[in-house]
């Protein structure tokens, strides 16, 4: 009985959805395809962003690619991607491709435990270090953190120009894109 009340019940939501045209909505990122109050509209229709990505992602491919081609000419031989949480996810991913060759060793770093980042960056060169921060929204606390420690570390290492060393990829004018001492190249 309980797999045909399931079978109704998506059959009765898939052409409700259907005669609500949900899909020409979704694409036209109507914010009234989601039950949310008045002040949380702009909200929603903010995070139909990524519906835009797949006419956004050649150009950022390729700035990506020429990025990554100027890493070790730029005398970089390690690059460690900081990334918390759900973000890790893409990092895991790149690094596990076969062209993801990016300077002589890559790691990824996501964790904040102090015992664990003394032995990483013990590992490090950081003269020879590229940090690539990775973060959706830009607000979490733990990559702000990461980001000040390392930049504390490279300034004590006496690392001339230590913004050099740091790639941010966030939401634009959030914390992390806006860290004092970094400027994000475009």
């Amino acid at each position: 009985m309980f797999p045909g009340v399931l079978e109704m019940a998506y059959r009765r939501e898939l052409q409700n959805l259907s005669a609500g045209n949900a899909l020409a909505r979704l694409w036209a990122k109507d914010a009234s395809l989601w039950p949310a109050e008045q002040y949380q509209i702009e909200s929603v229709k903010g995070n139909l962003g990524w519906l835009d990505l797949p006419g956004k992602l050649a150009p950022l491919l390729a700035r990506m690619a020429a990025r990554a081609a100027m890493i070790e000419p730029a005398g970089f031989e390690d690059v460690v991607f900081v990334t918390m949480g759900d973000s890790n996810l893409a990092a895991q991913t790149v690094l596990r491709l076969p062209a993801a060759k990016l300077g002589k060793r890559t790691f990824l770093l996501d964790n904040i435990d102090p015992d664990f980042l003394r032995a990483f960056d013990e590992n490090l060169r950081l003269d020879k270090t590229l940090f690539i921060f990775a973060s959706k929204s830009g607000k979490h606390i733990e990559p702000h953190s990461l980001l000040l420690y390392l930049l504390e570390r490279l300034r004590t290492a006496g690392i001339p120009s230590p913004a050099r060393h740091f790639v941010i990829l966030a939401e634009e004018n959030s914390y992390l894109a806006n860290s004092p001492g970094i400027s994000i190249p475009r």
